[in-house]
């Protein structure tokens, strides 16, 4: 898989993925420490209108790319030129929003712009996937972070919840009732749930959702010994199931000692912040 951070947050996104073999990564930013180091412009337009040609120094290799972003620095202006230069690679892309709380306004105007048009983009086709992640969501669902390596720690959720569901989705379950999720559902996001307690942690406050799947992960010992296991599954998965709502899992032989599932949900439609409502 190949992964392209644009931006200080992407950079760090794709750096914190490269430490699994199966990325290939690549950042893009003004500061010398990137991979690929550009040219500083003014503002969030400037981005867009002088945007550089990258196809030269990104070497692809087989599978999918993904684009890492986020919209509040003026550098996300870039985001539409870049992913026009690999439209031939059907780009997903995992945007980033930040604390809109602590942007200025010009910023907050630039982070507005930049998802609305990304989210446009995705329903028209021509984003594979566009995935939402919410700083204040993230830190909701990692617990208590400390000031010290507060990104690191969001970034590494990011890392380890999409790994693990890249490896899901080209495992094959030993249960499960796989639903394809609609065409027209290309925006989404995912979150992480306690097997146990079954308590949902989402990583964007997703509106409107057409299509939710979880996906298992047990070890082999509760898969063989665990009675209880498959009626704690299916009805929650049942507790779940709502008008309009398609719900579907799968269970995943693991090595891990704990129970743990990753989630990802669905939409059609444009998701607008609750500030902005």
């Amino acid at each position: 898989m190949n992964i392209i951070g644009l931006g200080q947050a992407g950079c760090q996104v794709a750096k914190a993925f490269s430490k699994f073999p199966q990325y290939n990564t690549w950042g893009v930013d003004v500061h010398k420490e990137a991979d690929i180091t550009i040219k500083k412009r003014s503002s969030h337009e400037e981005y867009d209108k002088a945007f550089p040609s990258l196809k030269r120094r990104v070497t692809l290799e087989e599978g999918p790319l993904y684009v890492i972003t986020c919209g509040a620095g003026d550098i996300s202006g870039g985001i539409l030129r870049l992913l026009e230069q690999f439209a031939h690679r059907s780009p997903t892309v995992i945007y980033i929003q930040p604390d809109t709380d602590l942007l200025s306004e010009h910023q907050k105007m630039q982070e507005r712009v930049t998802r609305n048009v990304l989210q446009e983009y995705a329903r028209s086709g021509r984003l594979e996937m566009l995935y939402l992640l919410d700083n204040n969501c993230l830190e909701r669902g990692v617990g208590e972070v400390p000031i010290l390596g507060y990104f690191d720690i969001l970034n590494q959720a990011v890392v380890n919840t999409f790994h693990m569901l890249n490896i899901f989705r080209h495992s094959q379950p030993v249960l499960g009732n796989f639903i394809e999720p609609s065409t027209l559902a290309r925006i989404a996001t995912v979150g992480v749930m306690d097997v146990d307690a079954a308590t949902e942690k989402w990583f964007y406050d997703l509106t409107v959702p057409r299509d939710v799947v979880y996906y298992y992960g047990i070890n082999e010992e509760d898969l063989k010994t665990d009675g209880s296991l498959f009626k704690q599954i299916t009805e929650f998965v049942k507790s779940k199931v709502k008008e309009k709502i398609n719900v579907s899992y799968g269970v995943f032989q693991t090595s891990y000692d704990q129970k743990y599932c990753y989630c990802i949900k669905y939409t059609s439609v444009v998701q607008s912040s609750l500030k902005e409502k």
